[in-house]
Order: C-alpha cells, then structure tokens, then sequence
C-alpha cells in the first residue's frame, strides 16, 4: 500500500509521508517565517494539530508568530480558541531550570501527539526553532534529534527543524543534516536540498518499485474489474449495515448526552477518549480542555488526594483486567478547586482476544446527598446526646405496652441498668425495683396510651410514682410517633420530675403567707407606734406646754393689774417654767431617739451598737457586752440602718423569748465582710421556732439582710443559748 502523503506548503518540498523529520536552515527572520507560516497553514486545512515553538525574543516573538500567521489564516482565533494550535516559548518548551532535558521533551510530544489523535486530529505537525541553542546544550540537543528522527517513524507526524546558518558552523550543519532525513535551504531567494544518502537510495528505490506498480497495474486491471463488481455488492450491503449503525450510534450518542450520569471513556493507558456535556457540567472541564488528558496530569487535577492510593488501585486493577466492573465513591475536584463526592461505575471493554481496549465509567454526582446524610447523622447524634443526657425520663411503648426503649434517665430514676428495663411491660420497673403500685394506677396509664394509639393525639397527666427514694410527682406527656402514612406506631411518653417544682409551690405559698403576715404585723407596730408616739406627745409634751400658757397668763395678769411686781414669786415662776422646759426637751430627745438613735448618724454604728447595748442592760437587767475589731465600717447609710435594726430586733426577741441573762455582741470583719455576732445563754431556739411561719421577727431580719444584700444564720442548741450571725458585704457596699 502506498504511503499517505500530506502537504508541506513547502514548494520545493512538495508531499511528504507521515514520519517525515526534515530541517531549515534560514539566512533571515523573514526567511524563516515564509517557511513556516504556508507549513502551518497547510497543516491547519489538512486537519493536523500545529505546534510552532519559537526561539527567542531576541528572533521572533510569541505575538509576533501569532500575527505572521494571522495574515495567512483568516479565522485563525478560531483555530486558537478551538486550540487546533499552539504558539509556545522555546526556551520554556525544552529548558527545565535553564537545563535541557531529553526525556521530558520525548515525553511531552508524545503526550501531545496521543492528545491530538484522540480529540479527532488526523495527526500532529510541528516546527522547532534553535536559535536559543547554546554550545553546553549541543550534544544533547544532538542526542535529541537523532533520537526524534528514529522515534517518528510510523507515526502520524511531521517535524521540521530550523537553524539560523550565522550561528552554524561546518560541522554544526553536517551534523544537523545527519540527523534529518533531508535538509532545505534558502539562500539569497534560491531553495536549495540537501539529501542524505539513505534519501537517495529511497528515492531511487521508489523508482524502481514504481516501475514494478505500473507492471503489475496493468495486470491488475483486469482483476480489478472483477472485483469492483463484486465490491459494488460489497458497498452496497455494507452502507446498508453502515446506516444501521450510525442510527444505533445516533440512539447511543442521545442517550449518553442525555443521561444524568457523567460518561468518560479511557484507553488502555488512561488518557481521556470521551468526556460528556454531563461530564463538563459536574467537573467544569469543557470536552476540548478533557480529552487527551491523562488521569494522573498534573495539571488536570480530578482525584482528592487523599483517595488517590485508592482509586490507583481499583484503575491499576481494571488496566490489568483483574476487574471487569466496580463501583466506587470517592471525593474529586472541580475545575475551580471545589470538592465534590462522586459515585463511578466503571466497567472494561476488551477485544476479541480479551485484552482490554477501553475503560467506561459513568459518574454520579452525590454530593447533595453526602451533605444531606452528614447533616441527618449530626442531628441524629445531636438529637441521640440530647434524649441520653435529658434530665427528663423518656420511653417508647408499642402496642403491647412494652418498652422498646428508655433513656438512661430511667435506669437511674430506679437504679437499673438500661438494657433490663427495654422489652418489659409497664409497672414491672416497679416491681424489678421491688417497688409496689396499684393495679388501678397502671390500668389507667395502659388506657391513656390506648388512646393516643386510637386517636394519634398527645395526651397529658401529673401522677405520683414510687421510687427507690420514695414517692415522687412527675409530669408526663405520651405522644404519637408516626409512620410515613400518619399511623401511629409507637407511643413516646417523657415523664418530668416536678417533686421539687411542688414543693418550692409549697414553699412559696408558706412563703407567701409569711409575708402576709409580716406585713399585717408591721402595718400594725405602725399604727402602735404612731398611737405611742402620740399619746406621749399628748400626755407629756402637751400637758407640759399647757403648764408654761398657764404661767404665762398668770404672769402676764399680774404684770397688768398692778404696778408692784412680787420678784421673788416671779422668779420662782421662772424657775418652774424652765423645769417643764428642760423636762419637755428630754422627752423629745427621747422620743426622737426612739425613733432614730442620733449617734448612729453622728458617731457612727459601732458606737450606736454599743449605746443600744448599754440602753438593754440599762433597761432590762440583762448583762450585755460589746466587743469592736473595727472602728467604723465602710457601709452606706441604708446598709447602717438595716444591720442597727437587725440587732434592735435580735435583742427584742432575746427579752421576750431567751430567758437569758448574758448577751454578747461583737463586730469584725472577715474575709471582705463585716460580721454582726449576738450570742446570749438563755433555753436556745428551736428549728420549729426558726421554720414556724408565725415568726415574725426572724422573717423581718432575713428581709432586712436581703436587702442589705448581706446573710444572716441563726444557730440554737437546747439549754446551750442562741447564735445570730450576720455577714454583709463591704466591698459592695463601698
């Protein structure tokens, strides 16, 4: 069979066969870009992939090339843009780290070439500049030729090679065109060819066996004639099996395109033969930027890192053909970094001697649902921490009214472990807790989950249920759990312990109630004292002041009626009137002391507590002794008042209640505090006494400590007297 011939656009080279290696030598950079830009057009009208590697900027730049060509190929943006051809940078293209590199170059023009022929390129052509040759890369570059020229053999490509003559010696060109099948010049407008001898003897080779072609044409023909007729039949069946196909392929085609599934199509070396619109959409790579692509290129990132070592060994596995099909999920990577979690169905296509030729995955994108499933499973957790730590207690009854699951809640309520209370019927957490119920109480609760069971609604109820630490008032709620038809299947009761909430209602009730009285008794000492104070001022203060008008008048009468005045019985009128005057001053003092101690305002509370401790032994008989570690406290006066208060009702209560006949107070600060102590030696409070809601006084200190945002403890032993203590905070008070 005759070889494929493609054109150069190169008029003294004319067709050339795939594999052919040939080289330029050019006096000029014009020389050099008539060469190359018909060479590349022709190549972009026959359907090859064009690589034009230029040199350096120093010769021609990348824009520069681009524009040359430009003026040649009108649609050449679309070529561009389509990337039917790349205009590169040679010192990028072949230096490594300013260092040549054979391997790597071979390597990439393979990658190139397998690129091309799988995107539908009828093969690759390309044009390598070395004007940025340098003598330390000679020999290699040397290597690299002579390696290039041997390796294109065969395949779907053609290189041509160009050197600038002004930097090319002798040797340099002879060595050149050593490495090349043939070599062309351009010399003062002239072309020139330089041939090798394997050329020549080619050429004249292929004279020869022309001359044998045309012989055994002639002989052919009449073979020929026959056999057309038989191949007319031939084409006929086979455009009929052809139009059946292409539907087949048509049907396939429209279902791949179409289907949700992402499909891609490897060969045996796993570069990409087939990326779907599908496939564009989850991974945001387009067909063009796909296919010929490498699974493990660097630059096309798709597998997470972290599941390579894994998906490298089910692909090593489907290469090999150990695997016909698997099924994997497994993180990758969008186009613009984005992780997404993908689901590959991957089976092997093998040929008729079973090797493998290809590899289909079909991909799913699941990242929604691994979001969705991640969310569900935190909440589940979150939701499962929530049911296992709740202070409340939760079951799950069915129908029988067995526990099919209880919170940990339960197990401690009646110290059980869990696992022996799930499967049993109700009351027997009772009885396994040697606990006894009554059967009534039980046919009720069976009756309210019924119901919930028969209507689908919660149903609501306080009871008091026996435990291990005694009876207990809990609040419970049973509610329907459905199914996805809205039957009740289950029946969730949570059971709140309100024993405590019950009897802080009892307590705020008696709280309540002491309150009430509190106020009834110091409306009352109000009015008491309002009704003291003025019979006092009646009684003293007003029959005084009547006794100084009633001399007044008598002196203003006898100072009236006569001209002699008695001095000595006018003095002694004075006299009286400033008796009454002096006694009815005390009385206020007194009255106004009552009311308010004037030295608690002008000396201070130390010594206002030690002139009231002076005052109760003055007034009852009761030894009373006052001890100071400070002199004046810093407390606001509302605190003052409150503390001065506090200590008048704790001596109150001691005459009415204590038969004592010693008190001792003292005052100190500790730790930050100021501390009030009173302690006296009679019978000693009781915690009736201290707990009875009829004790007023005791309710009226506390108050006051609240208020003075202080505490205050009282501690009594039988026969052994009574303890008060009152701490208020001085810091807070500053």
């Amino acid at each position: 069979m005759a070889p494929e011939l493609r054109k150069t656009g190169i008029s003294v080279v004319g067709d050339v066969p795939w594999g052919t290696h040939f080289c330029h030598f050019y006096e000029t950079k014009q020389d050099l870009v008539d060469t190359l830009v018909p060479y590349f057009k022709a190549g972009l009208e026959s359907n090859e992939f064009c690589v034009w590697v230029v040199s350096t900027p120093e010769l021609i730049t990348v824009e520069e090339a681009k524009g040359a060509l430009a003026q040649a190929v009108p649609d050449l943006d679309r070529h561009l843009s389509e990337e039917n051809i790349e205009v590169l940078n040679g010192l990028e293209w072949y230096l490594e780290k300013s260092v040549f590199n054979l391997e790597r170059v071979m390597r990439a023009w393979d990658a190139k070439l397998k690129r091309a022929l799988a995107r539908g390129h009828d093969g690759m052509r390309v044009s390598g500049d070395t004007f940025w040759l340098a003598e330390k890369d000679w020999k290699d570059f040397f290597a690299y030729e002579k390696q290039l020229n041997e390796s294109i053999i065969g395949q779907h490509m053609t290189v041509l090679c160009t050197y600038p003559l002004a930097k090319s010696g002798a040797a340099e060109v002879l060595d050149v065109v050593q490495a090349h099948q043939f070599a062309i010049a351009r010399r003062q407008g002239e072309w020139e060819v330089i041939e090798t001898p394997e050329l020549i003897q080619a050429k004249a080779e292929i004279r020869r066996l022309n001359e044998e072609l045309e012989q055994r044409v002639v002989e052919r023909t009449g073979q020929l004639a026959k056999a057309i007729k038989e191949l007319t039949d031939e084409i006929f069946d086979r455009k009929q099996s052809e139009v059946e196909l292409s539907l087949a392929h048509q049907r396939l085609s429209y279902h791949v395109e179409n289907t949700p599934l992402a499909v891609i199509e490897w060969d045996k070396d796993l570069f990409i033969k087939r990326w779907s619109k599908r496939a564009e959409e989850v991974f945001g790579w387009t067909a063009s930027e796909a296919l010929g692509i490498n699974m493990y290129d660097r630059n096309f990132p798709v597998v997470h890192e972290e599941d390579a070592p894994a998906v490298a060994e089910i692909a090593g596995q489907l290469i090999k053909g150990t695997v016909n099909r698997n099924l994997g999920l497994n993180r990758n990577y969008t186009k613009d970094g984005n992780v997404i979690y993908c689901e590959w169905y991957n089976s092997v296509l093998r040929d008729e001697d079973g090797n493998v030729i290809t590899i289909l995955s079909l991909v799913h994108d699941v990242t929604e649902r691994k979001h969705a499933e991640a969310l569900l499973h935190a909440k589940e957790q979150e939701f499962r921490a929530i049911v296992e730590n709740a202070p409340d207690q939760i079951i799950r009854y069915d129908r029988n009214f067995r526990r099919t699951y209880v919170n940990p809640a339960v197990g401690k309520a009646f110290g059980l472990p869990v696992e022996a209370l799930i499967g049993k019927p109700i009351g027997s957490v009772i009885q396994d807790a040697g606990l006894d119920v009554k059967d009534d109480e039980l046919a009720q609760i069976r009756q309210r989950i019924a119901a919930v069971f028969d209507t689908g609604r919660s149903y609501e109820y306080e009871i008091t249920w026996p435990t291990p630490a005694g009876g207990r008032d809990y609040s419970v709620r049973l509610f329907p759990e459905l199914d996805l038809n809205g039957s009740v299947i289950n029946v969730l009761g949570i059971s709140r312990d309100i024993t405590e909430r019950k009897e802080a209602e009892e307590k705020l009730k008696a709280t309540s109630e002491q309150l009430r009285a509190l106020s009834a008794r110091l409306q009352s000492a109000r009015e008491e004292e309002g009704a003291r104070i003025a019979r006092e001022l009646h009684d003293e203060l007003g029959s005084a002041l009547t006794s100084l008008k009633w001399d007044l008048e008598r002196i203003d009468k006898v100072s009236s009626e006569s001209g002699n005045i008695d001095a000595s019985g006018l003095r002694a009128s004075i006299k009286g009137m400033m008796g009454l005057i002096d006694a009815t001053i005390n009385t206020v003092i007194r009255i106004s002391t009552e009311l308010r101690p004037g030295v608690l305002d002008d000396l201070g509370l130390a010594a206002a507590i030690e002139w009231q401790a002076q005052q109760f032994e003055a007034r009852t008989g009761i030894i009373c002794r006052f001890d100071s570690l400070l002199d004046n406290p810093d407390l606001s006066g509302e605190q003052t008042t409150a503390i001065f208060r506090i200590l008048q009702e704790a001596l109150t209560n001691i005459l009415r209640h204590s038969q004592a006949t010693r008190v001792n107070i003292m005052i100190e600060e500790r730790d930050g505090d100021f501390v009030l102590e009173v302690r006296d030696d009679g019978r000693g409070i009781t915690e009736e006494e201290k707990a009875g809601p009829r004790s007023l006084g005791l309710i009226g200190m506390r108050e006051r400590a609240h208020l003075a945002e202080g505490t205050i403890e009282i501690i009594g032993a039988a026969g052994k007297g009574t303890v008060l203590f009152l701490r208020v905070p001085i810091k807070d008070l500053k």
